[in-house]
Order: structure tokens, then C-alpha cells, then sequence
């Protein structure tokens, strides 16, 4: 009885172990060091290639810039997820096969978690696509047009010219003249000093709208070889054109998610102080200023351009391809996910509601997570640290949605919170009775409500 007794507790442990050894962090991946190595030895082989007049500084530029992307990895910016990334090798080979021109050997695509829709070409081969393009397109399509796009401002070396020609500028007798000038002002040296600098400020990923004119003109000719459908080139610049200037675009009708028979919105909840700082002038907390994306006139004039150089035509597309949406499946989740890993508790909120009144989530998954959230709230609350996680509402920010929410977390007591979880468990107990963490947190807030 003993002996069975032992082999059942060596099962269980073995078990358990085994069980530990397979779960995985999506932030850091397994073989890290070799993906290191790599990156240096494709970063080393585009900066020896580098000449010129002020080289040296050029290099320097695209060697800091590598730098950053491997402490962003370290630091959990990026995600290692396999069926994200099997689906984008994917994609990527049906594009090099059609493209043999392309020397792909230097290639390298990470995955940022970023929930904005976005992507970027670091110019020694380094290329990102951000979480947010798989939960915002809709084909694959449409996602390989976008690659194209990155795929041919490294073809045409866009970042190296854009580095080399600000470098030469800083460097140049103008702007030493600038200088010097400034120098001798008597008052308004600071404003001086800074226009100069705002106008000298070296970023890999900003080109001009021409730039990216082109980068689509050179991606679509990639595209074009391609199995994907000509019109969806169209339709990706489009879909990016739509997120607007405020990407959390969605009305996330707060009052109405946290409504309950038993806990009934109060109306003071959302209710503004009056600041001496309020303004007319906004800002946008989301702006996406990287190198696919950038202002509405520049991807209208972008869009128009595509259109009258390649005679593009709208296609009558049956059995448009849509793998993207298992992917999608994965993507939608862990940009909640990565939202709630980061403490972005407002984020997080704002992204459950919008994919959950959009279909992009399960029922159980939104119950779940959104009463976890809920605890995280209650306990920094309880700790005096929401602002750690959660800041106030922001009078110049222009995130209508996302202010909603962080004045409505502020504007709660300790004790409405509690009740405000309870309220929401009991509401979705059916929807999650078969979740043990569901189960579990409903249990702490019934306890703490006692």
C-alpha cells in the first residue's frame, strides 16, 4: 500500500514539474542569446558597409539603434509567441519566393506588443510589426502589403539616406553659423537652441510623405508578384487611415459595462473637477508616428498615388483570404494581456470592452479577465498606488475614451470598488462558473464585502 501510495506522490511531482517546464513566457525567448549574436552580426554587417563623409557617426546611429531593440527585448517590449510567428514566417516566404531579387539572408522581424497598428524597417534588416496590425487588418492580404511597404524602404536604403543627410546637416557651415549665433543672443537662446535642435533631431523612421510614396510604389511591385490580391493594398493603407488620430476610437459606454441591479452606476463617478489648467490645446497620447502610418493627408496622398501609378482596380475577390483570423484568436488576448503585465490598467479596461462589444473575445475570457482586473484595481487602490498604474484624467490629452475610464477609476472610493467587483462577479457567475480563477476571485471579493 505504501509502495503504490510513493508511486502516485512520484507521478503527481513528475507531473507538476513537467508541467512547470512548459510554460512559456511570451516575452523572452528561449534561445535569446542566439537571436542576440544574430542581430549584432546582421548590424555589423550593414555598418562596415557604411562610408562616406562622417561615417563614423552614421554607424554610430545604427549601432545605438541596435543597442535599444536588444534592451527592449530584455526589457519585455517584444513578444515570442510561436503560432504568431509561424503565421508570419508564412506570409514572409510566399513573399521572398516571389521576390528572389531580395537578398533576405541579413532579414530579421520581431514582434512588438504594442496594440497600436504599426510597423517599422530599422535599415540594417531589423524589421517590427506590431501586435496591433494582426488585431486591426483583416487579411493576410493586407498584411503582406504592409511587409512590402517596410521590405522596400530597406531595398531603397531609405533609413541610411535619412540618417546620412541629417548628420551631414548638423555638421555642415549652416548650422554651425546657427550655433554661433545663438551663442551670441542676449535673450531667447533656449527657444533658439531648441528649434534648431527639433529640426536636426536624427530618427531612423521618419520620412517624408514622398518617402513613403515611394516605398509603397517599390512595395507594391513586391506585392504584385505576390499570390495576394492586388486591391488589398489599397484596402491595408485604408484600414490604417480609418484608426483616425485617436486609435482608442470605440465608445466604451462605461457607465453602461458597470451597471448592475445590485450596484447601480452612480452618476458622480464620472463626474470633472474644474482645473486651472484646462485648455483647448490637445494632445494625442496614441499618435502613431512611425514609418508605415503617419498623418491622414499623407496616406490620403499616398493612397491616391498607388492608385493612378498601378491603375489599381477594385477585385471582385471571392474566398478573400482570411487565415489572419486564427490568428487574430492569439493576437487579441495578448495585447490585453501584455496591457495588464505592464500594470496599463486603464489600457486594459479600454481594450476588454472594445473587443468584447466587437466579438474579438470570448464571453469566459472577458468575465475573467475583467474581474481580475478589477482586484488589481482594488488592491492598488488599497495600497494608495493607482497612480503607479492608472494616471488621472488627462485635460490635454484628446483620448475621449481613455479619459472616460481614468476618471471613472479615480472617482472611486475604496469601498465602491469592492463592491463594484462583487457586483460584476455575480452578475457573470454563469458565464464563468467552470473558471477557477474566475471562481477564485469572486470568492475575494465576497470575502472582502462580508
Amino acid at each position: 500500500m505504501k509502495s503504490k501510495y510513493f508511486l502516485l506522490l512520484l507521478f503527481l511531482v513528475v507531473f507538476q514539474f513537467t508541467k512547470a517546464q512548459t510554460v512559456v513566457n511570451e516575452y523572452v525567448p528561449e534561445d535569446l542569446d542566439e537571436i542576440e549574436r544574430y542581430l549584432k552580426r546582421i548590424n555589423s554587417n550593414y555598418t562596415n558597409r557604411i562610408s562616406g563623409p562622417f561615417s563614423s557617426k552614421v554607424k554610430k546611429v545604427f549601432k545605438d539603434r541596435d543597442e535599444k531593440v536588444l534592451k527592449s527585448i530584455k526589457d519585455s517590449s517584444y513578444v515570442f509567441i510561436p503560432e504568431i510567428k509561424a503565421h508570419l514566417d508564412l506570409i514572409l516566404s510566399n513573399i521572398y519566393t516571389a521576390n528572389p531579387e531580395i537578398d533576405t539572408s541579413d532579414f530579421s522581424f520581431l514582434i512588438n506588443n504594442s496594440m497600436l497598428p504599426n510597423a517599422a524597417c530599422y535599415g540594417d534588416g531589423m524589421f517590427q510589426i506590431n501586435l496591433g496590425l494582426f488585431t486591426t487588418l483583416e487579411s493576410d492580404d493586407e498584411l503582406a502589403f504592409v511587409i512590402c511597404h517596410e521590405i522596400a524602404h530597406k531595398y531603397l536604403d531609405h533609413s541610411l539616406k535619412n540618417v546620412s543627410n541629417v548628420i551631414a546637416t548638423i555638421n555642415s557651415k549652416e548650422t554651425k553659423k546657427k550655433v554661433r549665433k545663438i551663442k551670441r543672443q542676449k535673450y531667447g537662446q533656449t527657444r533658439a537652441a531648441l528649434s534648431v535642435i527639433d529640426d536636426l533631431s536624427i530618427d531612423i523612421l521618419d520620412h517624408s510623405k514622398e518617402v513613403e510614396a515611394e516605398a509603397d510604389s517599390l512595395g507594391f511591385v513586391f506585392f504584385s508578384k505576390t499570390k495576394y490580391y492586388k486591391s488589398k493594398a489599397m484596402s491595408s493603407l485604408s484600414k490604417l487611415k480609418a484608426v483616425d488620430d485617436m486609435v482608442l476610437h470605440h465608445n466604451v459606454n462605461i457607465d453602461s459595462v458597470f451597471n448592475f441591479e445590485s450596484y447601480p452606476f452612480k452618476k458622480y463617478w464620472l463626474k470633472e473637477t474644474v482645473s486651472l489648467f484646462d485648455s483647448d490645446e490637445k494632445i494625442n497620447e496614441f499618435k502613431l508616428s512611425s514609418d508605415t502610418l503617419k498623418t491622414h493627408p499623407e496616406i490620403e496622398f499616398r493612397i491616391n498615388k498607388l492608385r493612378e501609378d498601378f491603375s489599381i482596380k477594385d477585385e471582385m475577390v471571392t474566398g478573400s483570404r482570411t487565415e489572419i483570423n486564427e490568428i487574430k484568436k492569439v493576437a487579441n488576448p495578448q495585447s490585453i494581456k501584455s496591457a495588464i503585465d505592464l500594470k496599463l490598467l486603464d489600457l486594459a479596461i479600454y481594450q476588454l470592452i472594445e473587443k468584447y462589444q466587437s466579438h474579438k473575445i470570448s464571453s469566459d475570457y472577458y468575465c475573467s479577465t475583467m474581474a481580475k482586473v478589477l482586484k488589481s484595481i482594488y488592491e492598488a487602490k488599497k495600497r494608495h498606488q493607482l497612480g503607479k498604474y492608472v494616471p488621472p484624467k488627462n485635460n490635454f490629452s484628446d483620448e475621449k475614451q481613455l479619459n472616460t475610464i481614468r476618471l471613472f477609476l479615480h472617482n472611486l472610493e475604496l469601498n465602491e470598488t469592492k463592491k463594484i467587483g462583487l457586483a460584476f462577479c455575480e452578475f457573470h457567475k454563469d458565464d464563468m462558473e467552470n473558471y477557477e480563477t474566475m471562481r477564485t476571485t469572486h470568492e475575494f471579493f465576497k470575502s472582502i464585502n462580508q
